[in-house]
């Protein structure tokens, strides 16, 4: 998967996904909207949940810092 790359906090770098399917519902083919979330012994991730179907899908910004 190619990534876009961003500078976070304190130098971090933060990739996201060039190809934003992960944002679109599979259901009704809405946008997604972001929530972070913390998941204990899984670090950050960016859950996309569409209003109407709920969680589509899941990001991990850090995941090669891991």
């Amino acid at each position: 998967m190619n990534y876009e790359r961003f500078e976070g906090p304190d130098g971090l770098e933060i990739r996201v996904p060039i190809d934003e399917g992960y944002r679109t519902c599979a259901e009704c083919g809405g946008d997604c909207d972001p929530e972070p979330t913390a998941l204990d012994g899984l670090g950050v991730r960016i859950a996309f949940v569409c209003p109407e179907h709920g969680v589509h899908s899941m990001v991990d910004p850090f995941e090669d810092k891991r």
